[in-house]
């Protein structure tokens, strides 16, 4: 079926509109990629011996990137959810048991890790699925997925689009998703990995079914944004964003200092004074044989000559250059220095502490940022389970592992003083000892059993 791209608001004009959008981010979310994955661009290296540089260019990478993104998703650990059902102070069972069957426990550490880097992450609801029993939810790369929002009310959802590669049937596949349906394009395989800065224009696109309804009614559409550092404008920002320039800076004086250690390994070597061309007999003189480089030669010099050598050059300038840079980078972006700077784990007490406090409120933000769409995600996810009641935004949350890390003597001492104070149980084992919603239910379990030995064992009081 042809597709209509100049009637407003109609499915052609969405799919135009959206696929124009989502091939205009695809130069910045590959280069953000590139950062994380530590291929970024090379270091400047002169133009008339590119090919010669080149191999200390790709030597002098540093992927700083990364340990940015890392050091705050390796603190955003969700441990369960609350919803409106009864009895789940502690997390729901049921939104775990989606959330386990559908892997995302291990897949939400990748999707963490791609919205710090990329700056946005996106997750699709499905109907039920009969191989895992739940309904399905399926985290996207942000280069494969683009959402359009009410101007009126960003957090709305009113399109949304995801374009990929099926390499089974070899062609490319395009999901609308409009207000309570979606349809499906398709086109020929063009041999480009859509997603990866292929050209999005509609030309050779049909749509290959008719409009589908969403069973989760009008009004919703299926596709939640993941926005790491986002404005009120909607715009978002990676982790390492706004530093690229200082790791660009980095990475160029790691180049240098490359260069001069590698020059300096060849000495450059001079003669001051008069040397003859010729030797006794009129021939020519190889004075590369002559001053061979051997640790058994012996040179002889006639008298007035003298040999000269370039001497090293300091590197410790250079060195420090680069340390400083990281130093700012890190303040720049709350990362603790020892994640760049392995050296500074010596460095005080107090000015680790600093650094880690300024990490955690970071990671907070991020927590606070993920549990909204996280939360919506869910709520998608009960509708098509057609429970209305854990639906409810209003009594939803997400339950984080907190980010700060103590010691287990630590916790078992706030755990003791917290009993003396009366500190229910449950809530000893949760927010002291930061047990997860799982093990505290087992261990519960376990302590009534404990308990029932226990008083079968007692003596029988007359």
């Amino acid at each position: 079926m042809t597709i209509d791209t100049t009637t407003a608001l109609s499915p052609g004009w969405w799919l135009k509109r959206l696929m124009g959008e989502l091939a205009a981010k695809q130069e910045r979310l590959n280069l953000l990629d590139a950062y994380q994955r530590g291929d970024p661009p090379m270091p400047w290296g002169p133009a008339n011996c590119r090919e010669v540089v080149r191999q200390f260019q790709k030597k002098a990478r540093a992927n700083f990137a990364s340990l940015i993104t890392e050091a705050t998703r390796q603190r955003m650990v969700p441990t369960g959810f609350r919803t409106g059902a009864e009895g789940d102070e502690n997390g729901d069972r049921e939104a775990w048991r989606i959330w386990q069957a559908n892997g995302l426990d291990g897949l939400y550490p990748i999707h963490s890790r791609s919205t710090r880097s990329m700056s946005e992450g996106y997750a699709i609801v499905g109907g039920p699925d009969p191989s895992i029993g739940a309904p399905l939810i399926t985290f996207e790369d942000p280069r494969q997925v683009h959402t359009a929002h009410d101007p009126a009310n960003r957090r709305k959802v009113v399109a949304a689009v995801k374009v990929f590669t099926n390499d089974i049937i070899d062609a490319d596949l395009a999901y609308l998703y409009l207000d309570g349906y979606v349809l499906v394009a398709q086109r020929k395989r063009n041999g480009l990995a859509v997603g990866s800065g292929v050209s999005f224009e509609l030309e050779g696109w049909e749509w290959r079914t008719a409009p589908q309804k969403i069973p989760v009614g009008r009004g919703l559409v299926p596709v939640v944004k993941f926005s790491n550092r986002a404005d009120l404008a909607g715009n978002c920002l990676g982790e390492f964003e706004d530093v690229i320039d200082d790791l660009d800076r980095i990475n160029l004086m790691l180049l240098q200092r490359l260069t001069v250690a590698v020059m300096q390994a060849f000495r450059q070597r001079a003669v001051k004074g008069d040397l003859p061309d010729t030797d006794e007999d009129g021939e020519a003189i190889d004075y590369n044989d002559v001053f061979a480089s051997d640790p058994g030669a012996l040179w002889r010099l006639p008298q007035g000559v003298d040999m000269w050598e370039s001497a090293g050059v300091d590197l410790t300038p250079l060195l420090e250059s680069v340390k400083a840079d990281i130093r700012d980078v890190a303040a720049t972006t709350f990362t603790p220095l020892y994640y760049l700077f392995p050296d500074a784990a010596n460095g005080s007490a107090e000015g680790a502490s600093t650094m880690r406090e300024g990490s955690i409120f970071k990671v907070w933000d991020r927590i606070h940022g993920d549990s909204d769409p996280l939360e919506a995600t869910l709520s998608l996810a009960f509708l098509f389970n057609g429970d209305a009641q854990r639906a409810s935004r209003t009594d939803m949350e997400v339950l984080w592992q907190p980010p700060e890390r103590v010691s287990l003597s630590e916790r078992y001492d706030a755990a003791s003083k917290a009993e003396a104070a009366g500190v229910p149980w449950r809530t000893r084992m949760a927010d002291t000892l930061q047990f997860s919603p799982q093990l505290i239910d087992r261990m519960e379990t376990e302590r009534a059993q404990e308990q029932f030995l226990a008083a079968s064992a007692a003596p029988a009081v007359p």
